[in-house]
């Protein structure tokens, strides 16, 4: 299997040494390496893209300090990429600008929220079943934006979502999946992470960011859920 990572930005180069790059975080957490299944992973950075969809099977696209709407002419030259894998059943998975971005490229809307700041975790509650978790549970990823996806994208799920955040989990079939929260974002990366935004966040949102709300047990459910769905059988 082929898995191409689609890199929209990446760890601050002060924090590189300590914490590795995104690309690092990501592998890490997904454990993909420990199927039997062996892997080609491809890194796709400095906004620069496959010359083919067909390059993957598998594409996986991460998180940014940028906003889908920003009009910047890499976001729209990797939206349309997005609809070119998805047309050409590529499995695609978004997390944070990802879940935006895909759900933006589909025909989805993306906006900078009303309610503000998503910065730590809050719950959101399931309502189709996914991995471990049941209709009904709840989850609390870390995470931190301010875009949120307003309409999903054409007949996605909701798979899970809250008040706050209506559309935090979605789904295609068995080929899209998407999430709002950072699962491969560890307590101490995320801390010292939200100590970069010292100028655009105040000292009581950090403060608030950083109470942590059974995160780890939570990202470790998450991780395996994608992980599941990235080895599913293709229909």
């Amino acid at each position: 299997m082929k898995i191409g990572i689609i890199l929209c930005g990446d760890v601050p180069t002060n924090l590189l040494e300590e914490f590795g790059s995104y690309s690092d975080c990501l592998q890490k957490a997904l454990a993909l390496n420990l199927h039997e299944r062996p892997l080609e992973w491809n890194m796709y950075q400095n906004h620069q893209l496959p010359d083919t969809v067909d390059r993957c099977d598998v594409y996986i696209i991460g998180g940014s300090p940028f906003g889908v709407n920003d009009g910047l002419e890499w976001i729209d030259e990797l939206a349309w990429f997005v609809r070119d894998a998805f047309h050409a059943r590529k499995r695609l998975i978004g997390i944070c600008f990802g879940h935006q971005l895909i759900n933006h490229a589909l025909g989805g809307k993306v906006e900078k929220s009303a309610r503000g700041w998503g910065l730590g975790t809050y719950d959101v509650f399931f309502k189709q079943d996914l991995g471990e978790m049941k209709v009904g549970q709840t989850m609390a990823l870390l995470a931190i934006h301010q875009d949120q996806v307003i309409k999903p994208a054409k007949n996605f799920d909701i798979v899970a979502g809250s008040d706050f955040c209506p559309h935090y989990i979605t789904k295609y079939q068995n080929q899209v999946l998407t999430v709002q929260g950072h699962p491969e974002f560890n307590y101490s990366f995320f801390e010292a992470l939200l100590n970069q935004r010292k100028d655009s966040l105040s000292e009581d949102e950090i403060k608030q960011a950083l109470i942590d709300n059974n995160s780890q047990e939570h990202r470790s459910i998450c991780n395996k859920f994608l992980n599941k769905f990235i080895f599913s059988p293709n229909t």
